[in-house]
């Protein structure tokens, strides 16, 4: 059997489980299994995939046919250019993010400081300090198995050095000074409890404690509202992705007072996505 007959098969096999997009993920996994790349593939359609490698493929499609995401079968995806590991457990970094860090790029000063509250795999401020190697982080995680994702993230990518990495089960319990940041940036847990069952049955995979934000969905954002203006040097910025809907306009509502609204930033796909404010 040749690569292109392999695909060809793989992709039947996610089609009959509703898998959205088949002939690409059935790509991918082959390419996993195989050890090459995809631009070898397209070259070389027609070369024999070994019987080692055919065994991983069938049997990283059946994983795939179960529900189980396609990022954490893989064991990486790329984000911002630059690949990340990936593990059962933590949340899966998306494209939709990487709007927040285009803003963040836009707000950081020279030399600045931030802080990423509930970093994951690390990819918010993995994208950061790469794009800018003069800036300094700390990043937070309530999570143990996730920082030590984000280390394992951050060191591959050679910005560790930049990076202050926190166990922290609330915003409180961080040993931040007054004043420290330019920017507290977050992607914390925003879908509302009741609406976590009706979510894909791939993304009820991923963590409970990084999807559920609550009853409104709002309980995240109301603490770092509470604790993150005081952190903040004067001019310095709060900002959060959001969810669809109308999340945006209700943080709007009840931001404190010593947060001056700024705007609400759209995803390639025009959806809301991104909400900051300044420190007056």
């Amino acid at each position: 059997m040749n690569l292109s007959e392999a695909r060809r098969l793989a992709a039947e096999r996610l089609r009959v489980f509703g898998v959205e997009f088949p002939e690409r993920e059935a790509e991918l996994l082959l390419v996993g299994a195989a050890g090459i790349s995809r631009s070898f593939y397209a070259a070389h359609p027609s070369l024999p995939l070994q019987d080692d490698a055919a065994r991983r493929l069938w049997g990283m499609t059946e994983r795939r046919c179960t529900g189980e995401p396609l990022q954490y079968i893989l064991g990486s995806w790329d984000f911002y250019g630059r690949s990340l590991e990936v593990v059962p457990g933590v949340l899966i970094p998306r494209s939709d993010t990487e709007t927040l860090v285009e803003q963040a790029l836009s707000f950081l000063p020279p030399a600045g400081r931030f802080l990423d509250w509930g970093t994951g795999s690390g990819c918010i401020t993995l994208a950061l300090l790469a794009e800018r190697p003069d800036l300094s982080a700390v990043a937070v995680d309530a999570d143990p198995p996730a920082l030590s994702l984000a280390w394992r993230n951050l060191k591959k990518h050679g910005v560790l050095s930049r990076c202050f990495l926190w166990h922290s089960r609330s915003p409180e319990d961080i040993p931040a000074s007054d004043g420290e940041f330019d920017l507290v940036v977050s992607n914390p847990p925003y879908i509302r409890s009741s609406e976590i069952c009706g979510l894909p049955r791939e993304v009820r995979k991923e963590p409970l404690s990084a999807l559920d934000g609550g009853e409104d969905g709002l309980r995240w954002y109301m603490a770092l509202f509470g604790w993150a203006p005081a952190k903040l040097r004067k001019g310095g910025r709060l900002l959060f992705e959001i969810g669809v809907g109308e999340q945006g306009e209700q943080l709007v509502q009840i931001a404190p007072r010593s947060l001056q609204f700024e705007g609400i930033f759209h995803d390639l796909s025009r959806k809301p996505r991104a909400v900051s404010w300044l420190r007056v």
